[in-house]
């Protein structure tokens, strides 16, 4: 009896198992696959770099002014300017003070460039402007003269270069290594004061002679004021 009940159960555990996978095949159509998720890698982005643009940084090469010279381009100087001369015509003294008598060209202008000293105009002689120039007496002192009709030739901002070593020059308008005065149409003369001053041996006392020392020197020797020689 008990293994009739055995035969039983286990075939009816075949039919149930038939006709489960039966539903199943009948539920899914033939030929039909079942997609599968693929996991798919993310790409990463690459940077774009935008192309440099190549700047060409080409040195310009200044334009030199022509050497001064032989066959050298030059230009002349202005027929304009005059020769800057100031010539001292006499040194004489009133009320005991010193006097230079200065000529020079009509035209020209006049500056003092010492401290102290002033000059004033004194009318002209034989086509010359005078001037008399007053100051400390047996001293020196600067008279600077400038012609301003005297036109300096240049040549164009971009050519008035010169090589190291060189200078330019305004009046041929070329580079040359010779000194260039800057102010070419101005001229700086020295001049001296007379001593007005003759009787220094009056000043007994060293004091009054340092008094005087623009015409007198106190002698420590002799212990007496003597004339400035």
């Amino acid at each position: 009896m008990h293994k009739i009940f055995s035969i039983v159960f286990t075939g009816s555990l075949l039919i149930i198992s038939t006709a489960a996978c039966n539903l199943i095949i009948s539920q899914t159509s033939p030929g039909t696959s079942v997609p599968t998720a693929v996991p798919t890698e993310t790409a990463t982005p690459t940077p774009t770099v935008a192309p440099t643009e190549s700047v060409s940084t080409a040195s310009a090469t200044p334009e030199f002014a022509p050497f001064c010279g032989e066959g050298a381009a030059t230009a002349s100087p202005s027929v304009q300017c005059q020769v800057l001369l100031a010539e001292e015509s006499s040194t004489f003294c009133s009320e005991k003070k010193p006097y230079n008598l200065i000529l020079f060209n009509e035209g020209l202008t006049y500056e003092v460039l010492t401290k102290g000293f002033r000059c004033s105009d004194a009318g002209k002689k034989n086509g010359k402007q005078m001037v008399t120039c007053t100051g400390q007496m047996a001293s020196q002192f600067v008279v600077q003269v400038c012609d301003p009709a005297c036109v300096i030739p240049t040549v164009q901002a971009e050519i008035t270069q010169c090589p190291q070593g060189y200078s330019y020059n305004d009046r041929q308008g070329c580079c040359t290594q010779e000194f260039i005065q800057l102010n070419q149409n101005c001229m700086a003369t020295n001049f001296t004061t007379t001593s007005c001053v003759t009787e220094c041996y009056k000043f007994v006392k060293k004091s009054k002679c340092l008094q005087n020392s623009f015409a007198c020197e106190w002698d420590e020797a002799e212990k007496e004021c003597k004339l400035r020689q």
